[in-house]
C-alpha cells in the first residue's frame, strides 16, 4: 500500500470515529408509572384478591365505577368463573304441579309451571339446574307486593319483563301488583340457584311472582 492511499484511510477512519463519538446517545426508555392501588383498604390476607365488585345490575352514565374489594382466592376464582351471581336462594320456592318446591331441592326432569307462547301456564320439564358460588358478601333484594307476595333473589335476577330485580323501585308494577317495599338483606349462603324450564318463555314462578330464567 503506497503512502498516499495509507495517509487517505486514516483520514477516513478518523472522520469516522469523530462522527460517532459525537453521535448522541438514544435516550433511556421512561420508567413505568406504577398503577395505582384498585384496592384502598389494607389487605387482609396475603393470599387475598383485589377484584372489582359486581355493582348495580343496570349501570347508568352517572353511576360511579363499580369499588373495588379483597376477596379470598377461592372467591375470586368464583367470580373469574362464573361472574356475579344472578340467581336464587336454594330456600325460593318454585311452583310445580305437585306443589311449591324449594329450588335447592329440584332437579332436571322435575316438572315446573312455566308458560307457552299465549302466556298460557304450562306444566313442562326442567332441563337443566344450574348453580353458582355466591361471594361472602353477597346481598339479596326482597320484593313485597300489596296483594302480599314476597320474593327474593339476586339484584340481577330477571323479571319475566326483562328487567332486573334490583332496578325495581316502590310504586311500580311486578307481576300484576305494585311494589309497597324494597329491602336488601345478606345471602349468607354459599350458592345461589337457577333453573331452565322446556318453554319457549323460559319464565317461571318463584315465591309466587313469575320470573325468567338466566340460563340459556
Amino acid at each position: 500500500m503506497t503512502s498516499a492511499r495509507l495517509v487517505t484511510l486514516i483520514t477516513l477512519v478518523s472522520i469516522v470515529v469523530a462522527a460517532c463519538a459525537g453521535s448522541p446517545r438514544p435516550a433511556p426508555a421512561p420508567e413505568p408509572i406504577p398503577e395505582a392501588p384498585k384496592c384502598t383498604s389494607a389487605k387482609p390476607s396475603p393470599d387475598a384478591v383485589c377484584v372489582q365488585d359486581c355493582g348495580p345490575p343496570v349501570a347508568r352514565e352517572q353511576d360511579p365505577p363499580p369499588i373495588w374489594q379483597w376477596l379470598s382466592p377461592e372467591d375470586a376464582e368464583n367470580r373469574k368463573k362464573f361472574g356475579c351471581p344472578r340467581c336464587l336462594p336454594p330456600e325460593a320456592l318454585i311452583a310445580t304441579p305437585t306443589g311449591a318446591v324449594p329450588i335447592g331441592s329440584l332437579v332436571a326432569g322435575r316438572l315446573v309451571w312455566s308458560t307457552d307462547e299465549r302466556g298460557q301456564r304450562i306444566a313442562v320439564p326442567i332441563l337443566r339446574v344450574g348453580s353458582t358460588p355466591a361471594p361472602r358478601d353477597h346481598a339479596l333484594v326482597v320484593i313485597d307486593l300489596a296483594d302480599g307476595r314476597e320474593v327474593t333473589a339476586s339484584p340481577g335476577h330477571p323479571t319475566a319483563d326483562a328487567r332486573a330485580l334490583g332496578t325495581l323501585l316502590v310504586g311500580d308494577s311486578l307481576d300484576g301488583s305494585r311494589i309497597v317495599a324494597v329491602r336488601s338483606r345478606p345471602f349468607g349462603e354459599q350458592r345461589t340457584f337457577d333453573l331452565l324450564p322446556a318453554s319457549a318463555s323460559r319464565q317461571y314462578w318463584v315465591d309466587g311472582v313469575l320470573m325468567s330464567s338466566t340460563l340459556r
